[in-house]
C-alpha cells in the first residue's frame, strides 16, 4: 500500500472573549461539496457558549485547501491529524457533518488518545449504501452540467449561485430532496459558495472532478470501521434523513458504547441549516454535559 501524504489544510481559528485555552479545542469538519464557511456563524456562537477554541477546517480539495487526485474518507483522517500536529493540538473534540463526520469517526476510533468526544451530524458508521452513494453520485455529476449552463449574460457570482440552486434540484430524482430541504431556496441556498475564473466561467469551491471520480469506486472510498471508542459520543441526525436508517443504532453502538443520537423534527441531512436553533441546543447540551 503506497504511503499517504499530507496535504495542506486551510483552517481558521477563533478565540472569544474568555477562551480558555487549557481546554482541549472544537474542531468542526464540513461535508462533501462544502468549505469551512458553510458552517456560518455556529462555530463562533458555540466558541461564546463554551469558552473554547474553534479550529474550522477545509478538507482536500474543499475551500482553500490543497488540490490533490488523491481523494478518499480515509486520507481526509491522515490530513487532520497531520493537521493537529502542525498546529499542537494534541487533543480535540470534534463536530463533523457528513463527511465530516465520517472523518470524526474515523479519527476517533484509528487514534482515540487525541480525541476528547465527537458528534456526528447526520452520518452513519456502516458503508454509505448503493442508494445513497447513486443520490451524492447525481448531485456531483449534474454539479458541472449546471455551471456549463448558466448564461453568458449572468455576470454576478450571487445570481449564479441562484441559477446553481435553482436548476441543479430541478434535474435530480425526487429522493434528493432528502439531502437538503429543496423546498426551501434560501436554505438550499445557504450551502453554496462559487466563484468566478479568469476565463469569466463559474466555479464551486471544491474539486468536483476529484470527488466524483472517488464517488464512482466506492471500494476504495471509505475502508470498513473497525475499532471502539469509549468516549462520549452524539449522532445528531435529521428525521427526515436517509443516513440514520434501521438497524444503524446497533452499528454505532458496537463501535461507539457510550453514543447518544438525537433526532431532529423537520431536519433532512443538512440539520443545522434547516433546524438551526434544534441543532445548536442538542449540540451545546452535549457538549456541556
Amino acid at each position: 500500500m503506497s504511503k499517504i501524504i499530507p496535504v495542506r489544510l486551510a483552517y481558521e481559528c477563533i478565540e472569544v472573549d474568555g477562551c480558555d485555552k487549557a481546554k482541549s479545542p472544537i474542531i468542526f469538519l464540513h461535508g462533501m461539496t462544502q468549505c469551512k464557511e458553510l458552517w456560518h456563524d455556529l462555530p463562533r456562537t458555540i466558541g461564546q457558549a463554551t469558552k473554547r477554541k474553534i479550529i474550522i477546517v477545509d478538507a482536500r480539495n474543499h475551500g482553500a485547501s490543497e488540490r490533490t487526485d488523491v481523494f478518499n474518507f480515509d486520507v481526509n483522517v491522515d490530513d487532520l491529524l497531520h493537521l493537529m500536529d502542525e498546529i499542537n493540538v494534541q487533543k480535540a473534540i470534534l463536530v463533523g457533518h457528513s463527511m465530516g463526520g465520517i472523518t470524526s469517526i474515523k479519527t476517533s476510533l484509528r487514534a482515540p488518545e487525541r480525541v476528547e468526544k465527537i458528534v456526528v451530524e447526520d452520518m452513519s458508521v456502516s458503508q454509505l449504501t448503493p442508494k445513497i452513494l447513486k443520490m451524492v453520485q447525481q448531485f456531483v455529476g449534474l454539479t458541472q452540467e449546471v455551471l456549463d449552463s448558466i448564461p453568458d449574460s449572468v455576470k454576478d457570482v450571487d445570481e449564479a449561485a441562484k441559477f446553481y440552486v435553482e436548476h441543479i434540484f430541478k434535474r435530480l430524482p425526487p429522493e434528493g430532496d432528502n439531502l437538503t430541504n429543496t423546498k426551501n431556496p434560501e436554505s438550499v441556498r445557504k450551502f453554496v459558495v462559487m466563484q468566478r475564473n479568469a476565463d469569466g466561467k463559474f466555479s464551486v469551491n471544491y474539486n468536483n472532478q476529484a470527488i466524483l471520480k472517488a464517488l464512482n469506486d466506492p471500494k476504495s472510498l471509505m475502508s470498513d470501521p473497525s475499532g471502539v471508542f469509549e468516549g462520549p459520543v452524539c449522532f445528531i441526525y435529521g428525521k427526515l434523513s436517509p443516513f440514520i436508517a434501521d438497524g444503524e443504532e446497533l452499528v454505532i453502538k458496537k463501535h461507539f458504547p457510550n453514543a447518544k443520537l438525537v433526532g431532529i423534527e423537520g431536519a433532512t441531512h443538512t440539520v443545522h441549516v434547516d433546524r438551526p436553533k434544534e441543532f445548536t441546543e442538542a449540540l451545546l447540551s452535549f457538549l456541556q454535559n
